[in-house]
């Protein structure tokens, strides 16, 4: 709607009729501006925007028609409706120089009220009408900008998330760095129409990481490059205890660069500095130089170019640790080929996942046979005794170390296998094939038998000797009886079963001795009585140790009380070896006094 009342000039050299016709357009809701001379018109003219002009033609100094032209000359009266009034008759010539100033209309005084009023309503309504038809033209035209404005703040909105949704998607799953930096950086030439754009590195694994000649349209040489990297880093740095994360400089990569908040004007091209972190350090930063497209743009919305800057910064960060998981993985891989322990992965079904070379060595056969086999399944390609009690003890009770053996073609191995688990529930094992040490332990086990068997030779005579001694007798006693014709059948029987039984005692000892001398890998655990193994042990010690002074002592348990599953030879062994220890210590402790205490060994 127009607002303000309109108003009308009125120009006569004659006061009264100036008075007359202001009185009668007083009236009308207008405003009524009045002049008696030309210059005084011309005036008002150039102040006011008129809806009407009332001119008198006949005037001194400037008449109606060359005032009409002056007021045409300005602006904004321009296009305002004339309408001359005279007390004679027009003429043609005089009415067509009229139209020709700007001229709409003509009254000859003396003229009707009725008349004026009516049209000075009809030029008025036209100007409003013209007016509010401008102002809505106006609104509309605002509103045309405000909707371009708008909808190049949405496609500008669009093409950045766009660019940052690209972004993202470039820097997900198996990425090349940089190629998808370039095809980043070209998606912000694109957004922000800039002249070039590069990503400057600060920190040494990314000094030499540069952007193709195609994207850094026009290449700096170096020391420019080195100049612009010392500076940027230097203002980044101090402008980041501020709060300050993107820079702006009117010129180009050379600078000066300042903060954002820096007063500028937004319209002129301006360069982008835009920091790319790694673990809060300042390690690269992408640079737009003059950049047109980014003029019509707030502070707020240049600050969100800060999110390029983090996504090459995570991306950055996340190829680092891909090389660093890879290198890690490259050197695990080249551990596990080159370990000289064979190398497992099981998981919890015993199916073998991986295997290295050297166990490929172990089991004999190649490794892709080797793998997918499932050990605690029957059809294996070799014998396995003892890996699904091996397995179960790995599995249920969270032992780390065991032992099984392998039959293969050629050779029955001896396998140490120590087990630890990974994250997902599969199991590492490491074998190694222990079977030469195990026969060496077998040899010096053995050896260690036979000199404990030399040092109890002793006792073992004394214990044969007793019963030869009461065969020797028992055969003398007999003789004699025989010779004097006293040996009847029940005296030779008596003396019979005496011998028989020294003779089986002597047969019970020496097959003890050769039980006790062998290996027993392959005796099968049995109950006995731990009583009986420690009795066995002393008879077979007894008289070397009395010879050497030293007296055993037992205490012991009630035979039902101690009665367990195993073997009864390697109890018979560890008794032997402690009673041996104890004899040594006993003998050195004596030979480091003058007068040797009475000794003694107890076992309870």
């Amino acid at each position: 709607m127009v607002t303000g009342i309109p108003k009308i000039l009125i120009v006569d050299d004659i006061e009264v009729n100036l008075i007359l016709l202001e009185t009668l357009l007083r009236r009308e809701n207008v405003s009524v501006y009045t002049a008696t001379a030309g210059i005084k018109a011309i005036d008002l003219a150039n102040k006011h925007e008129f809806a009407l002009i009332l001119l008198d033609v006949s005037m001194p100094v400037i008449n109606g028609y060359q005032l009409a032209e002056k007021i045409r000359e300005e602006s904004m009266n321009i296009h305002t409706p004339i309408i001359f009034i005279s007390a004679i008759l027009y003429d043609q010539q005089s009415i067509k120089r009229g139209y020709e100033v700007g001229a709409v209309d003509y009254l000859t005084k003396p003229f009707q009220n009725d008349i004026l009023l009516s049209k000075v309503r009809i030029f008025t309504k036209l100007y409003q009408q013209n007016k509010e038809i401008q102002q809505k033209g106006t609104a509309l035209n605002e509103s045309v900008i405000k909707y371009k404005q708008a909808e190049a703040s949405l496609q500008i909105k669009y093409n950045f998330e766009k660019a940052v949704s690209l972004a993202s998607a470039r820097f997900s799953g198996n990425f090349d760095i940089e190629s998808s930096i370039e095809f980043m950086l070209r998606d912000l030439i694109a957004l922000s129409n800039a002249s070039t754009a590069s990503m400057l590195g600060f920190i040494p694994d990314m000094i030499n990481m540069t952007v193709s000649g195609e994207v850094l349209h026009q290449p700096y040489p170096p020391h420019i490059i080195d100049e612009a990297r010392e500076h940027l880093l230097k203002v980044f740095r101090l402008n980041k205890q501020r709060g300050d994360n993107l820079l702006v400089s009117l010129t180009d990569i050379n600078g000066p660069w300042k903060p954002l908040q820096h007063e500028f004007n937004a319209s002129d091209p301006f360069s982008l500095a835009i920091p790319v972190n790694m673990a809060d350090e300042i390690a690269a930063c992408l640079i737009l130089t003059s950049c047109p497209g980014l003029g019509a743009q707030t502070g707020n919305d240049l600050r969100s170019f800060v999110v390029f800057g983090t996504i090459a910064g995570n991306a950055l960060e996340r190829n680092s640790t891909r090389r660093a998981l890879e290198l890690s993985e490259a050197n695990y891989r080249s551990y596990i080929q080159n370990a000289p322990d064979g190398i497992l992965v099981i998981d919890p079904r015993g199916r073998i996942k991986e295997c290295n070379p050297a166990a490929a060595n172990i089991f004999e056969i190649p490794a892709r046979t080797l793998i997918d086999i499932h050990l605690l399944k029957p059809g294996l390609p070799f014998n396995m005794t003892g890996i699904a009690a091996c397995f179960d003890e790995f599995t249920r009770k969270n032992l780390s170390s065991g032992e099984f053996y392998v039959q293969t073609q050629t050779h029955k191995k001896t396998i140490k296998a120590d087990s630890t688990f990974l994250p997902g529930g599969d199991m590492i094992v490491f074998c190694t094939d222990v079977s030469a040490e195990r026969e060496m332990e077998k040899h010096l086990i053995h050896n260690e038998r036979m000199v404990g068997i030399g040092e109890m030779a002793a006792g073992i005579a004394h214990e044969i000797n007793q019963p030869l001694n009461t065969i020797a007798f028992g055969i003398d006693n007999l003789m004699a009886a025989i010779e004097t014709g006293k040996a009847d059948a029940a005296y030779v029987k008596e003396k019979s079963g005496k011998l028989f039984d020294s003779i089986d005692r002597m047969r019970n000892i020496i097959d003890h001795v050769r039980t006790f001398s062998r290996s027993n890998d392959d005796y099968i655990p049995t109950l006995f009585s731990v009583n009986e193994s420690i009795m066995n042990a002393l008879s077979l010690v007894n008289a070397q140790y009395s010879a050497h002074g030293i007296e055993l002592f037992t205490n012991l348990s009630p035979d039902e009380q101690v009665v367990i599953q195993g073997n009864t030879y390697k109890i018979e062994q560890v008794m032997l070896n402690l009673l041996s220890n104890a004899r040594d210590a006993i003998e050195e402790k004596n030979a480091n006094h003058k007068a040797p205490e009475e000794a003694g060994i107890y076992i309870s």
